[in-house]
């Protein structure tokens, strides 16, 4: 064998040896990315909202609200309608709405609409203001009758009622703790110093308000008010009264003596 043909063969034999490496790496899998646990996900885009006007409480329908009961909101931008109140365009909302009067009930969290609320002096505000089942009823006072022009709205009040017959006078009790609604126009509760009306708005039961009708019909009603430690229980009728104010004994005050007695009898 000459040198040639040994040249040849090692050619050969390196050409195949190359070629088998070359199929073994193509044939084997490549091998797994590592991937570092460190890497920061892809963070989601930051949704769009506004801030809306929102109760922060629970409110009842009848509540005067003050600015504590509401707060702002963050609300999905595609989700506010036209009658939300935005801060970018209401900052004063809460204390524009403070001190009105809720028309229905709402839940915390749930976007302030006004027209849900009834502000003072708008129509329907005495409306809100009366307890569920209570009237409010209107009687004529003075400053002599209504203690001076000291009984101001939301204050409690005796409705007395003074009968005068030859010279005989007879005052008696027809309803008891009152709520004073309004002196005349007037509604606020924080206003300082005297208010003195010709008109005092109570609110009463309707058995309470028939009372009151009957009488303002049959003499002169006056005013007592309460103290502010003497309000609790709600209006009531007097003890011996019945359904229509009615007492079973009045007084009777006779050449500066009092006297009692029986409903329908007259003076000794």
């Amino acid at each position: 064998m000459n040198a040639v043909r040994l040249i040849v063969l090692a050619v050969a034999g390196v050409a195949a040896i190359g070629a088998a490496v070359l199929v073994r790496g193509a044939m084997q899998p490549p091998a797994p990315v590592q991937v570092s646990s460190e890497a920061a996900p892809v963070a989601a885009p930051e949704p769009v909202t506004a801030r809306v006007l929102v109760a922060a409480r629970d409110i009842a329908a009848g509540e005067r609200v003050s600015a504590g009961a509401f707060r702002w909101a963050h609300w999905p931008d595609e989700a506010v309608i036209s009658g939300y109140l935005v801060q970018s365009r209401n900052a004063d909302a809460m204390e524009r709405l403070s001190g009105a009067v809720a028309r229905t009930a709402m839940v915390a969290g749930e976007p302030i609409l006004e027209p849900r609320l009834v502000q003072p002096g708008q129509a329907g505000f005495m409306a809100a203001v009366i307890e569920p089942g209570m009237r409010a009823v209107a009687v004529p006072i003075s400053a002599r009758s209504g203690a001076g022009g000291f009984i101001l709205p939301n204050d409690r009040v005796d409705i007395l009622l003074t009968l005068s017959a030859n010279e005989n006078f007879a005052t008696r009790n027809v309803v008891e703790n009152v709520r004073v609604l309004a002196i005349d126009q007037s509604h606020a509760e924080s206003r300082e110093g005297a208010l003195v009306g010709a008109t005092a708005t109570l609110e009463l039961s309707p058995s309470q308000a028939r009372a009151v009708s009957m009488a303002v019909a049959s003499g002169t009603v006056s005013l007592a008010l309460r103290s502010i430690a003497d309000t609790e229980g709600g209006a009531r009728l007097p003890d011996g009264a019945d359904e229509t104010g009615t007492a079973s004994v009045v007084r009777v005050f006779r050449y500066g003596e009092e006297q009692r007695v029986a409903l329908g009898g007259g003076a000794p």
